[in-house]
């Protein structure tokens, strides 16, 4: 018999640590990762048998395998060799989630203190890179910082629920600086996810939203007009004067950030010609469509294949950002894709009816960092998504086995408070 929560504590941590190599030192982990989870499902299948448990990596593989015969068949944007690498890719978005929830994982109290150790001491190197100047070397670029950040201080956390359902002060306190860390990136997105954790973890209560008052409209608003008060020199570069300096320093950071808005307009165009099963695989927006394995065809098509960033010669910026390679799949795949996160939701209001407030706020915190990091980054198929995605997995696989007469009945009744 095969021991689910030892392989997967040991798959976890190697995930872990894996999120200081990737970036600049050792590349391909994302995908060496992805073929680790696939191993690790294929030995468990193998040893304990119980097939049931991965039916929705089953459900994955059926969706994902329609999308590549349909592009194969009807779509001629690139070849087969490139759409099979977007097959693979585009999935890794959703595998480190679905082997969390089906393996169910426990931790138990020595696998939860390493857990712990291991995000203090990946923090502390963090702030040794940064102070030292080691940056560029070691991760290659400073928003690193971010998303390291956010996946240790929800690691710490999580880690640190007791038996009662609580954490205590100082586990808290220490999650917060683990989190804090991550200003160092001074990114504008990881401001939004920053404000958004302590939001979770320290002004949200169960019914909060359901019993809405003055004060906290307030707190609510005063929250919102931080986050655009931290993000305004961005949102003045991306309506106001972003193209034009551009062009006119040749920054190339800037013409990285005029390649996401062609990219998001372009988007609509794509669904308006293909708006059922959309452009197909290794069209538009993903890795597997830029001069990296193969260019697509689909961006002359738009006339944006002389756009920097976006061009045979430059298509560095191609697959930096995630919803405009949602046009690949159409109306049918964008359903799908908010169908995910909807059941996701659902599943944690079951977690947070039971009782279980701070598995629900990392919960919604994992979210909350997935929905803006995919604005202006595609981490979710990398990494550095991979930590907060099989927390989620985790958290919402307390209910795998519970009926739906059983969640029914868990969301009919009011929060239970611990």
């Amino acid at each position: 018999m095969l021991s689910k929560n030892k392989i997967f504590f040991a798959l976890f941590l190697l995930v872990l640590l894996s999120e200081l190599l990737a970036p600049a030192l050792v590349k391909p982990m994302d995908e060496l990762m992805l073929m680790l989870f696939l191993l690790v499902i294929a030995l468990d299948l193998l040893v304990n048998g119980d097939i049931k448990r991965y039916k929705s990596l089953f459900v994955l593989e059926g969706i994902f395998l329609f999308y590549f015969i349909f592009s194969a068949l009807f779509r001629d944007f690139n070849t087969v060799g490139a759409m099979a690498n977007d097959f693979i890719l585009e999935q890794k978005a959703f595998v480190p989630f679905i082997i969390a929830y089906a393996m169910a994982p426990r931790f138990t109290g020595t696998m939860k203190t390493v857990l712990k150790a291991a995000s203090v001491a990946l923090s502390f190197i963090l702030v040794i890179l940064f102070f030292s100047g080691l940056t560029k070397v070691a991760l290659g670029h400073v928003y690193h910082y971010g998303t390291i950040s956010v996946s240790v201080s929800l690691l710490y956390l999580y880690c640190s629920i007791d038996s009662n359902g609580k954490v205590s002060m100082r586990d808290m306190v220490v999650g917060i600086i683990l989190l804090s860390v991550g200003l160092l990136s001074t990114r504008s997105k990881f401001f939004g996810e920053y404000v958004a954790i302590l939001f979770m973890f320290f002004i949200y209560k169960p019914g909060l939203v359901r019993n809405m008052n003055f004060k906290h409209a307030i707190v609510l608003f005063l929250g919102a007009v931080c986050v655009v008060a931290v993000a305004w020199s961005k949102i003045q570069f991306y309506f106001v004067s972003g193209v034009a300096d551009a062009f006119s320093s040749f920054d190339e950071e800037k013409f990285e950030m005029i390649a996401r808005p062609v990219l998001y307009a372009t988007m609509f165009l794509v669904l308006c010609d293909y708006p059922i099963f959309g452009s197909g695989l290794a069209s538009f927006a993903s890795h597997s469509s830029s001069a990296f394995v193969n260019y697509s065809s689909l961006y002359s098509e738009y006339g944006i294949d002389k756009v920097y960033g976006l061009s045979p010669k430059t298509s560095d910026f191609i697959s930096d950002t995630y919803y405009p390679v949602l046009a690949q799949f159409g109306i049918v795949g964008i359903v799908l894709y908010v169908f995910f996160w909807v059941w996701v939701w659902r599943m944690l209001r079951v977690i947070l009816h039971s009782g279980r407030i701070l598995e629900f706020s990392i919960g919604v915190s994992a979210i909350c960092f997935a929905m803006i990091e995919n604005v202006a980054g595609a981490t979710i198929l990398q990494i550095g998504g991979y930590v907060p995605m099989m927390l989620l997995g985790m958290i919402v696989s307390n209910c795998r086995l519970m009926s739906k007469e059983e969640k029914n009945k868990i969301l009919s009744n009011d929060y239970i408070q611990n």
